[in-house]
């Protein structure tokens, strides 16, 4: 009997007698951020309505800056007749 051999029957044995360590039910943590998807969400929207506005690509990031949330979005406008793309950075403060 080789190692391999052993080590496939010790995890086996260890399954078999204890099914209920991999079945039970996963409780969420009581003090889950509530505000995080929300702000993040928002600040995905304001990117969107202001590459729509620019007529680009936006990207947004949520960051605290000076113990404030803001909301910061890079907009990327295609440059017309070969010329290069336009990098625009714009900082929103979420209220």
């Amino acid at each position: 009997m080789n190692i391999f051999d052993t080590l496939r029957r010790a995890v086996i044995a260890l399954l078999v007698s204890a099914p209920a360590a991999f079945a039970g039910p996963v409780a969420a943590p009581l003090d889950a951020p509530t505000l995080a998807q929300p702000v993040a969400a928002n600040c995905n929207a304001i990117a969107q309505q202001m590459a729509a506005q620019y007529g680009g690509k936006a990207r947004a990031t949520l960051q605290n800056r000076g113990g404030q949330q803001v909301c910061v979005v890079v907009i990327v406008v295609e440059g017309k007749n070969g010329q290069r793309a336009q990098r625009i950075e714009q900082v929103v403060p979420l209220n």
